[in-house]
């Protein structure tokens, strides 16, 4: 018996089967329970979306202002959402403001996977039953049975993967700040600061089927990576802006974050893609305070300029939750059990921190004025409001962010022992509980891969009407930032280049409503399927300890007791950036039946995003 420590795999020499009412079947199938939790939390945390400073996890542009300059706000101190970017530019907001903005981000996201069906299918003897979850419509096959084997079969061993694409779950990302200037000096900020995550959904239906282009139902190739994700956060942020003289301010802000998991994807008890073993784990879990803290130092050298250097920092999530397994799904009896509220202990992981830098120039209408700027008459209000709306005929700005996503080499997650998880029985009823182990053996690494990104992003403003009207634009590059060998769909961290436009209109006397609009291109990222090599070779490397860089191309079902169906090739595309390395989560591999490469592909997306803002001073 071989554990290997640091991928998500886990060896066992026997095959997975209902419990028997014998001591020694009782040992192994509580090994088998164990490493099939353990297993099947893995492979869902996997899935989990980050909240990080990361370009992967959220697009550049949150709040309105910033979507339409392209992100190059760092050294703008205008409004209230200074207190996300550069909390020292709260010194340099004048009188007490009010700031709500909505960011809408429609994302199109496709993975064209490279494989058959038939690849990885080691069951025999075993019907499946496929289920629409809407519309409760049925299809039997009888998969791995050569007594049984018809044109519904053959098609279904032979066809190559569909296209699986995200159904986006809709949910507008808001900002909701209020800032005051306390003193001449000082200047304080409070509100709600979201991260402008990229847009989260489901792929495939609830139980991970979707339609091939005859309207056959069919297992989403993609459901070993994700199947559905809703992860809520809320974030709390108070910051601070101090002058310490005319041309210097420092600030702080500090971030209360809480994180709630939604998390929903597939496991397998054993190796391959029999879909007789296929598990369906959901995580629900919160950590209710991942502390964060920007500090900013804002130069202003004349009048005229602005340069601005700032620091995030953000703490490790250490979620704990339950998980619900789903055995049994596609069972062609039409029978499946949910164990349910198994407690996972944490998940731990590191969060990427970023270095912002900064830098605007502008032609001013008006003085930079000290202190509140109250008393001074404005050009065309009685008394002048001090924002660059006012005072400026245009600014533009060049910022460069540094993230660090390398932290984030790997996610630990901790089990509680002591737990008991029940198998469905021949009867359908319960079979024998099986019990976690001691401690000492529930702890797991997992490997993600994450690189460092940079960010450059340029922008700037024209008051057409200089206290009324404004338009902005902006563009922001982005280089990649995941080795494609692992390459998932819970995070999209490629390369970017984003265009960016907006509009500013001063209503009332001092109220301000920004329109803005972007698009962000992302770069089409092929994955290619891995070498090939017999299965027998495989599975003899990974016992040996060696990673898993090979594919077993053929149809793995016993056809007959000599044959199995014919080779089955497809190519990869002309130009590959990386072989997929993504291993399959499974309980146990047993034969000649190695873990299964999940994330070869063709992933294809782009992002459009809509934001409105409303801001106004008192």
């Amino acid at each position: 018996m071989r554990y290997l420590a640091v991928p998500h795999l886990f060896f066992f020499p026997d095959s997975f089967l209902l419990p028997k009412q014998t001591s020694a079947r009782g040992v192994q199938m509580r090994r088998s329970a164990v490493l099939l939790i353990v297993s099947a939390t893995i492979l869902a945390v996997c899935a989990l979306p980050r909240r990080a400073a990361a370009g992967g996890l959220e697009y550049v542009g949150a709040g309105a202002t910033a979507l339409g300059r392209g992100g190059a706000v760092t050294a703008r101190a205008d409004d209230p959402m200074v207190l996300a970017y550069n909390p020292a530019g709260l010194a340099e907001l004048r009188g007490s403001q009010l700031l709500f903005d909505l960011n809408l981000a429609s994302m199109q996201a496709c993975v064209d996977p490279i494989g058959f069906y038939g690849w990885g299918n080691y069951g025999g003897g075993h019907g499946v039953r496929l289920t629409d979850s809407r519309t409760g419509e049925r299809q039997l096959l009888n998969l791995g049975d050569p007594t049984k084997l018809g044109a519904a079969e053959k098609r279904y061993y032979t066809q190559p993967y569909d296209t699986v694409c995200m159904q986006q779950h809709t949910v507008p990302i808001p900002q909701l700040i209020a800032t005051m200037r306390v003193s001449d000096k000082l200047g304080i900020g409070f509100g709600m600061v979201f991260p402008a995550a990229t847009p989260q959904g489901q792929w495939g239906g609830d139980n991970g089927l979707i339609r091939d282009a005859q309207g056959q139902l069919r297992p989403a190739a993609t459901r070993y990576m994700l199947m559905n994700t809703a992860t809520l956060g809320l974030f709390p942020t108070l910051g601070f802006g101090y002058r310490l003289s005319k041309a210097l301010r420092i600030g702080g802000a500090f971030e209360w974050g809480m994180v709630w998991v939604d998390t929903t994807t597939m496991a397998s008890m054993a190796s391959g893609t029999d879909l007789t073993s296929d598990i369906i784990a959901h995580v629900r879990g919160r950590d209710l305070f991942i502390p964060g803290f920007t500090g900013s130092v804002h130069l202003v050298p004349n009048d005229s300029l602005d340069i601005v250097a700032a620091f995030k920092y953000q703490d490790a999530v250490h979620a704990s939750g339950a998980l619900d397994l789903t055995t049994s799904e596609f069972s062609a009896a039409g029978r499946r059990y949910v164990n349910r509220d198994l407690v996972v202990n944490s998940i731990n992981q590191n969060m990427p921190w970023k270095l912002r830098v900064g830098a605007r120039y502008s032609e001013r209408l008006a003085p930079r004025p000290d202190g509140t700027g109250k008393g001074q008459r404005g050009m065309f209000l009685k008394e002048a409001l001090h924002d660059a709306l006012q005072d400026e005929r245009w600014d533009v700005e060049l910022d460069a962010e540094y993230q660090i996503n390398s932290r984030n080499q790997f996610q630990e997650i901790d089990y509680k022992p002591g737990q008991q998880v029940n198998f469905l029985a021949a009867d359908g009823s319960p079979g024998t509980p099986a019990v976690f182990p001691d401690p000492s053996q529930i702890n797991t690494k997992i490997q993600k891969r994450w690189k460092d990104q940079i960010s450059l992003r340029a922008g700037g403003t024209y008051n057409i009407l200089p206290g009324f009207f404004a338009v902005s634009a902006g563009a922001h590059y982005e280089n990649r930032g995941v080795d494609p060998a692992y390459m998932q769909i819970d995070y999209w961290p490629l390369q970017r280049l984003g265009l960016h436009a907006g509009v500013t209109l001063r209503v009332a006397r001092s109220t301000d409503i920004v329109f803005s609009y972007a698009h962000i291109f992302q770069e089409t990222l092929v994955v290619g399927a891995p070498d090939q090599l017999d299965a027998h070779t495989i599975y003899t490397n990974y016992v040996a300890g060696q990673p898993i860089t090979n594919i077993d191309r053929t149809v793995g079902t016993q056809l007959s007791r000599t044959d199995k169906l014919p080779l089955a090739i497809e190519k990869n595309p002309g130009h590959i950036d990386g072989s997929a390395r993504l291993t399959q989560v499974v309980t146990k591999t047993s034969g000649d039946q190695p873990p299964w490469i999940v994330n070869s592909g063709t992933y294809r997306s782009g992002l459009d995003i809509l934001a409105i803002g409303v801001h106004t001073h008192f």
